[in-house]
């Protein structure tokens, strides 16, 4: 570790990474180390970061929960997942996370309205179905692809069938 580096220098290491984004604590500590500052001017610079309200993990883990939720664009075990990886708790309002909905809203946005799914094994006709046809294997990598369970998929798919 560098023994150089001061709790000024290192204080002011930290804002330039939280100038950037809001940052957790683990986030933080992760490029503070990468830095090479050590451990001990870590947890000071931490403790101030707490102190001034500009590190606050609940907070953060409850925007980014909010914001995920909003764009509808993900399923839950996925927002879970990048919770992690930023070192957050996901927040209890996971739980009225309607997942349905943003399954559907991902499958429009990403084949259009109206949209039938057609399962590879099928025989129908094209004059059988209103509306796009799309491989169901492409519904399901789709929604796979961004978390949502396969409980959620089956259902979005069987929906989606003519």
């Amino acid at each position: 570790m560098d023994t150089d580096i001061t709790l000024p220098q290192a204080m002011d290491q930290a804002l330039r990474f939280l100038g950037q984004r809001f940052l957790s604590c683990y986030e933080l500590r992760q490029k503070m180390r990468r830095k090479n500052i050590s451990n001990e001017l870590i947890d000071q610079v931490e403790a101030k970061m707490i102190e001034y309200d500009y590190l606050n993990d609940q907070r953060l883990a409850d925007q980014v929960l909010a914001y995920m939720m909003k764009e509808q664009k993900y399923g839950a075990f996925f927002i879970k997942q990048k919770m992690k990886q930023r070192g957050l708790e996901a927040p209890s309002q996971i739980q009225g996370y309607d997942e349905m909905a943003a399954a559907f809203k991902v499958v429009e946005r990403k084949f259009g309205k109206d949209v039938v799914c057609q399962s590879m094994y099928s025989d129908f006709t094209n004059e059988l179905a209103e509306g796009r046809i799309v491989n169901e294997s492409k519904v399901i990598s789709a929604l796979k692809n961004r978390g949502f369970s396969p409980a959620i998929i089956r259902a979005v798919c069987n929906e989606l069938k003519p």
